[in-house]
């Protein structure tokens, strides 16, 4: 009751001022304040100060809440406090500053990091400020706009509306009549809000959420020039997120340029508790330059694509390492090579193949992007085939040498790869039985095949995996039936897969039947040299890679 009546009396200061532009902005500080006087405020033991509400992205009653004083100089945002920053803000658009390296002055006896520079040129206060949905511009003039800066919600579910709904009740006593059309309804928009939110769209919350999405990169586009620049920044560790971004980012027509990481003012630290709001893991944003595409991406198979992204990363290796030296974290090193390779990919969106006729979604080139950063890292054992395919190297990492893992265990490992085990189960590779992911038996795979046309066998593992299985004992399969046939076209990483599983087989029978796979195949390939060698031109494969 104390709070209320202490926000009702401020509220009610502004209200009788009768200044229209400054009770706006005074509006603005009371938001601040009230954000850190409100009972989902709490004592921060660690920094031995008030945290304000919104420290967690919910409205989790606390345990142990904390009320502000109003009055005082003391503490952390109090009613003074919020007004000098309001009062540093006009000043600087009075007479402006920029921070320079304190470096560039050393000369002068300057020690310290950073100074603050005058500019010397003040503000003309021309911004206009509108409230609609980034999916509708129509206000802004096509291709008018030299840039657009943004910030893309999370893919998962942050209730973003409702917790605005928290400033806007308050705001809307005052704003109602002057704002109608903004502050009618009781309650923020939220029908077409950005979110993947089950209780609306309980079909389909994800495509829904890709769907506004890839509207509002659009609407950005049309009022772009055509030299224009759209930026953003984003940041996660996980790679669902970033699909659903990139994917409605291409959609829309537009390309990556460059990824820029600069470190994010949410940076928790060491002793970051689980939870917190923002990023514990990545200390990094990046930033995404990107630019409309004015002309029609060129073909390119993930071969050569792969080794374009190999040889860029491998020239930001010493850069990052030094920057390692430093303190930069693992999870910031991958996301700025990750940043990097997906330029590529980018710019040939819609056009990169696996082989003629099978398309590179954004969620296998995310796997196989990954795939290349860990091969970097990783020195001190055999990594899967290079030329395999991105779910095929997964699926090896996983199963080397093993025919079953635990579901805690498989979700550990490919935590942050792209991949999820149920696309294996989606292939027919592995089961779930009991928690546990059991590997298909190859003499299972290859039975499937029966009757089945050999033109649908594409993948490198489904044809090692059949071959494999064709050599079980009482399999029934002639090998030779289907290696002759015209619909067969090799994988050229098939044969690199057999021997995989020469030595790193689940069990010894699959070891057996792999070494007599492996030497019907290497025969067979000799004799049919013409044909691997235009299986080959298929996949755009290189020899020489391998």
């Amino acid at each position: 009751p104390l709070q209320l009546l202490i926000h009702s009396q401020i509220l009610r200061a502004i209200h009788d001022s009768h200044q229209s532009v400054e009770s706006e902005v005074a509006l603005g500080v009371w938001q601040k304040y009230v954000q850190h006087d409100c009972m989902m405020c709490f004592w921060d033991e660690q920094q031995d100060c008030l945290a304000p509400h919104f420290s967690n992205n919910n409205y989790h009653p606390k345990a142990t809440p904390v009320s502000n004083n109003p009055f005082t100089k003391l503490g952390r945002g109090n009613w003074q406090s919020c007004v000098a920053t309001f009062r540093e803000a006009v000043d600087w658009t009075e007479n402006p500053w920029d921070l320079v390296r304190g470096d560039s002055f050393h000369h002068l006896g300057v020690n310290s990091k950073t100074i603050k520079l005058r500019v010397g040129d003040s503000l003309q206060r021309t911004a206009v400020l509108e409230c609609h949905s980034a999916s509708d511009c129509s206000s802004v003039a096509p291709a008018s706009c030299d840039l657009v800066v943004t910030d893309p919600p999370f893919g998962g579910l942050l209730h973003y509306s409702e917790l605005a709904d928290f400033y806007y009740a308050w705001l809307r006593l005052l704003l109602e009549e002057k704002y109608p059309d903004k502050f009618s309804s009781e309650f923020t928009p939220k029908a077409l809000e950005a979110v993947a939110n089950r209780a609306r769209q309980p079909e389909d919350p994800d495509g829904f959420y890709q769907k506004v999405l890839t509207e509002c990169w659009r609407e950005a586009g049309r009022i772009l020039k055509p030299s224009g620049i759209l930026t953003f920044t984003f940041h996660h560790s996980e790679d669902d997120p970033w699909v659903a971004v990139l994917e409605s980012l291409f959609q829309a027509g537009f390309y990556l340029e460059a990824a820029y990481p600069i470190r994010s003012d949410e940076t928790k630290g060491e002793g970051a508790k689980p939870g917190t709001f923002g990023s514990q893991l990545i200390e990094y944003d990046i930033v995404h330059v990107c630019r409309k595409r004015v002309d029609e991406p060129q073909e390119i198979s993930w071969a050569r694509l792969r080794r374009q992204i190999l040889a860029d990363v491998r020239q930001l290796q010493e850069i990052l390492e030094h920057h390692q030296q430093e303190g930069l974290q693992d999870a910031d090193v991958q996301v700025i090579r990750r940043g990097k390779a997906l330029e590529y990919y980018s710019k040939h969106y819609g056009k990169v193949y696996i082989e003629k006729g099978r398309d590179f979604s954004v969620r296998e080139a995310l796997a196989g992007i990954n795939q290349l950063l860990d091969d970097q890292r990783d020195s001190t054992s055999e990594v899967p085939p290079v030329d395999a395919e991105p779910y095929t190297r997964q699926f090896l990492r996983l199963f080397r040498g093993q025919s079953s893992l635990e579901r805690g265990q498989l979700q550990k490992f490919l935590r942050g790869t792209g991949v999820s085990p149920a696309e294996f189960v989606e292939r027919g590779w592995c089961f779930e039985e009991k928690k546990v992911f059991h590997v298909t038996s190859p003499l299972e795979l290859a039975q499937k095949w029966k009757g089945v046309s050999r033109q649908g066998m594409g993948r490198d593992f489904d044809q090692a995996m059949f071959l494999i299985g064709a050599c079980y004992e009482c399999s029934g399969i002639r090998v030779q039936d289907t290696l002759n046939s015209d619909k067969f076209i090799p994988h050229p990483a098939t044969g690199d897969v057999i021997d995989w599983f020469t030595r790193h087989g689940g069990d010894a029978e699959v070891k057996s039947a792999a070494r007599l796979a492996k030497q019907l195949y290497t025969k067979w390939v000799a004799a049919n040299e013409p044909k691997v060698k235009a299986a080959q031109r298929t996949f755009d494969f290189a020899q020489e890679e391998a």
